[in-house]
């Protein structure tokens, strides 16, 4: 038997309101899917308020069109996806002004978008819809539409309001935690795609997760390295490690440097690494990330390398040319008529044109790479290049006691080259071959033609040029390993395949281990051919 007393009647209805509100907030712990969600909301708001049919419409920023994206009841494939122009239908209006409104005739409000009910056999005739706000601005609208008694009343607004806020709060979170899942799908694409090794480990060294980059330069599976030792993964010193963490656990960062060791054979890796205390899943952990720094370091040790070897270089010719001076002035001063006096002269300008040729090298060398040589051509005699050259190294194989033989063919056409720089190529090329011969042994200067080309080489007897290295030589810096007593430094190769590519020619190396090397270096003969009056001109387009 139904209550009579107003009193009973409102009290009843309380408790009904807030044991709907209380079952339509446990809806929110549910899930933090968005449209699940807001699904279930619908559902309650259907089932509660005994309508035909509930909808969700949502503020798209992009756009600022209302989208419906969620409708249960009547008609809700239609419904959602239905998009309003800004003010467009009643829920246009709801998010226009920010206010609730009960349509009691839908047809006769001039606010009424009937699209639905002229694509569908859904007929509106009463609505409520409530604006759903965040911080005090309207995103998105909840409509209810023909409830079963016919009317909405005030009772009804109000609690469609409160359904809103519930609402309200479920977008916010579901914000939160797609924010949240933003960033970690963010921080995991940074942490596998980036192109420096990071590693998680938790606070006694364990490793927790590694990136694409770590598994490559330890070479080993993700599976066996989550749950291996920090330590002993890196082959790392337990009491040093253990005094970085105690910096990091008082929430300092760490920096080191660390050789990482690879396969035999291989050169190793050294890291600038970074360890800092970080959140990782909810538990404290330590992110380690490295910066392999091995070119910067290799460069920074072939610069001191290159300092001291410049610095080698330019002090035996000029130590040479300043005790041959100090010779001669000696013998000026005291009037020594036992000095050899054309001899020391000699020395010092030899020494002073190696130094001239070193210091030209130098210079040559960035233009060279930067293809800015103004290359100074004249028609030159490869015989006499070849000659030249043998004159100027020829008393360094005397000291070394090596003999220097030429093979020059009968009859070659001159080139039309800078000679001063290709007598420098042949310079570099002998002197290489005096300085990694042994004592007592014999290098060969030759040229001749080969098809439309002048053929320069160079052979000695000295250990030979790897086949591996045969290329690398002609690199800046590049040494062969275990030639550490001869001093140079490096660029001189690297100098002689500028200078003879400067003149579209080819240089290479043949050589076989322990069989001595032969360096050769072509110039093409269609560079040049004489004009009406017996002057070289250039015949292709320089």
């Amino acid at each position: 038997m139904a209550h009579t007393d107003p009193q009973v009647v409102a009290l009843e209805s309380r408790i009904r309101e807030l044991t709907f509100l209380h079952e339509t907030s446990q809806v929110l712990t549910a899930t933090l899917d968005l449209d699940d969600v807001l699904r279930s909301l619908m559902t309650q708001v259907r089932d509660y308020f005994e309508v035909e049919a509930a909808s969700v419409a949502l503020l798209e920023e992009e756009t600022n069109n209302l989208v419906f994206c969620v409708a249960v009841g009547k008609a809700s494939k239609e419904v959602v996806g239905l998009r309003l122009q800004p003010g467009e239908g009643v829920a246009g209006w709801v998010i226009q002004t920010g206010q609730p409104t009960v349509v009691p005739v839908a047809h006769s409000d001039a606010r009424f978008n009937t699209v639905i009910d002229d694509q569908t056999d859904f007929y509106t005739h009463a609505l409520l819809a409530v604006p759903i706000k965040v911080n005090g601005r309207a995103i998105g609208v909840i409509e209810a539409l023909n409830p079963a008694t016919g009317a909405f009343n005030e009772d009804a607004q109000r609690l469609l309001l409160a359904v809103a806020d519930l609402a309200a709060v479920a977008i916010r979170n579901a914000e939160l935690y797609e924010r949240v899942r933003q960033a970690e799908r963010q921080y995991e694409s940074l942490f596998n795609e980036s192109a420096d090794p990071i590693l998680v480990f938790d606070l006694e060294g364990v490793i927790l997760n590694a990136n694409q980059r770590v598994i490559e330069l330890l070479e080993r599976p993700l599976e066996e390295l989550c749950g291996a030792s920090f330590c002993a993964v890196f082959e790392l010193d337990g009491d040093e490690f253990q005094t970085a963490m105690a910096w990091v656990r008082d929430g300092r960062r760490v920096k080191r440097e660390m050789t990482v060791q690879r396969a035999q054979g291989q050169e190793a890796h050294i890291l600038e690494t970074t360890m800092a205390r970080v959140d990782y899943g909810g538990r404290e952990a330590v992110q380690w990330v490295g910066h392999d720094v091995s070119e910067r370091v290799a460069l920074e040790r072939m610069r001191a390398d290159l300092t001291h070897m410049i610095i080698h270089d330019l002090r035996n010719p000029l130590g040479s040319m300043m005790s041959s001076l100090q010779l001669i002035r000696t013998a000026f001063v005291e009037r020594d008529r036992t000095l050899p006096l054309m001899k020391l002269l000699g020395i010092a300008m030899r020494s002073g044109q190696k130094l001239y040729r070193l210091i030209d090298s130098l210079l040559d060398l960035g233009r060279l790479e930067a293809g800015e040589t103004d290359l100074k051509r004249t028609l030159v005699s490869p015989k006499l290049l070849v000659e030249e050259a043998v004159e100027q190294v020829h008393p360094l194989a005397l000291g070394r006691e090596q003999e220097l033989e030429t093979e020059i063919a009968p009859d070659l056409p001159k080139v039309l080259v800078d000679g001063e720089m290709i007598l420098r190529v042949l310079t570099n090329l002998i002197d290489n071959a005096i300085k990694y011969s042994t004592r007592g042994g014999r290098i060969t200067v030759g040229v001749n033609s080969v098809d439309d080309a002048i053929q320069f080489f160079v052979a000695d007897t000295g250990p030979g040029v790897p086949l591996e290295a045969q290329q690398r030589i002609f690199d800046r810096f590049a040494r062969l390993q275990g030639t550490s007593e001869v001093r140079g430094t490096g660029l001189g190769l690297t100098f002689c395949k500028l200078a003879v590519e400067a003149h579209r020619g080819r240089i290479w190396v043949e050589s076989e281990v322990g069989q001595g090397a032969t360096f050769y270096f072509t110039l093409p003969l269609g560079l040049a051919a004489v004009g009406e009056e017996g002057h070289p001109v250039v015949s292709e387009v320089e």
